[in-house]
């Protein structure tokens, strides 16, 4: 871990990268800062190792970044940043998801640690507070109504108050809607601070976009695992997709992320059917392939003939006979 100042502001964390324009640093309170290297100065070696700031130190920090229109609200994983007149139900959402996610990680065996900060959710009072976001500033959707993000550089899921009268989008979006948004980003979440997903990594969009989408709709009671394949009417729209789609559609949501901007309905479903049969029916080798793609180094491309490779290792080079078996596992 290093220290360095740039211009009257001194920063501290650990680097995860660097070139000869800029440093790429992981501070204590979980977000990542791009540094102009021409900037940074006075750089000192402050430990052998990441020291995240106590959890009561990051709740200070986000108390003066919100002010008092805000408060902030702790959980067993969370800080959750609300409306000061806000209820608190929303906790509960971001706890929910987090407990059906470890024990679908912790059943499947599949590789995950406990988060080494605290994860930050933050509901703003309203759609225009939430879009004046520097998060929602950054990110890039083609949807109209994005009701909620993570974004990978705060390290934060951010959405909005839908019961602030200065909502009118809440007379045509429900709540069910919301909360299914919240609990995919809220995924995202815990994917990256889990180490599920690498946070750094090039993950390809079909592994991570189809794991959020089994968290959307999860039945009540927690007592089986969280899976949308209990949901007849999403499973019924996936076979119709699915069953229109030339050979190759698997090949081509493995091999390349556009799909996502082209046809991204098809390329959601796609993803999701994959996932699910694969976690299922070959939880082997989709835990050697999370591996896999976990193990990349962190800031790099994934090109397509990579992707390609690593996914054959793990589950063969039969494309046509995967991708009938993921429509008859869907359809069934």
């Amino acid at each position: 871990m290093v220290e360095c100042r740039v211009g009257e502001i001194r920063t501290e964390g650990m680097i995860l990268t660097w070139s000869s324009s800029e440093i790429i640093l992981l501070t204590r309170d979980g977000s990542v800062k791009h540094i102009p290297r021409s900037l940074a100065a006075d750089f000192r070696k402050t430990s052998d190792t990441l020291v995240p700031l106590p959890i009561h130190d990051v709740r200070s920090q986000l108390q003066r970044e919100f002010g008092t229109e805000y408060r902030v609200e702790s959980t067993t994983h969370y800080l959750v940043v609300l409306p000061a007149s806000a209820n608190s139900q929303w906790g509960s959402v971001f706890e929910s998801l987090f407990r059906e996610a470890w024990r679908f990680a912790a059943q499947r065996k599949l590789p995950v640690t406990k988060p080494v900060f605290p994860l930050v959710a933050v509901v703003y009072r309203d759609r225009r507070a939430f879009e004046n976001s520097p998060e929602f500033r950054r990110f890039k959707s083609h949807e109209s109504q994005v009701l909620g993000l993570y974004d990978v550089l705060s390290n934060r899921c951010l959405t909005f108050d839908r019961q602030a009268t200065q909502n009118p989008a809440w007379s045509t979006v429900g709540s069910e809607s919301t909360e299914n948004v919240l609990r995919h980003e809220a995924f995202h979440q815990f994917a990256a601070n889990t180490g599920l997903l690498g946070r750094f990594t090039a993950t390809p969009s079909w592994l991570a976009e189809g794991l959020a989408m089994m968290f959307e709709d999860s039945p009540q009671g927690g007592t089986d695992l969280p899976s949308l394949a209990a949901s007849n009417s999403l499973r019924r729209i996936a076979v119709q997709s699915l069953s229109g789609l030339p050979p190759g559609w698997l090949q081509n949501i493995v091999a390349s992320d556009g799909w996502f901007d082209i046809q991204p309905r098809k390329a959601y479903l796609a993803s999701w059917a994959a996932v699910s049969y694969l976690s299922d029916r070959h939880l082997s080798q989709f835990v050697g392939y999370l591996r896999c793609v976990q193990n990349r180094p962190p800031f790099q491309a994934y090109p397509s003939a990579a992707r390609i490779r690593d996914f054959e290792a793990s589950f063969g080079r039969n494309w046509g006979n995967l991708e009938r078996n993921i429509v008859e596992y869907v359809t069934k």
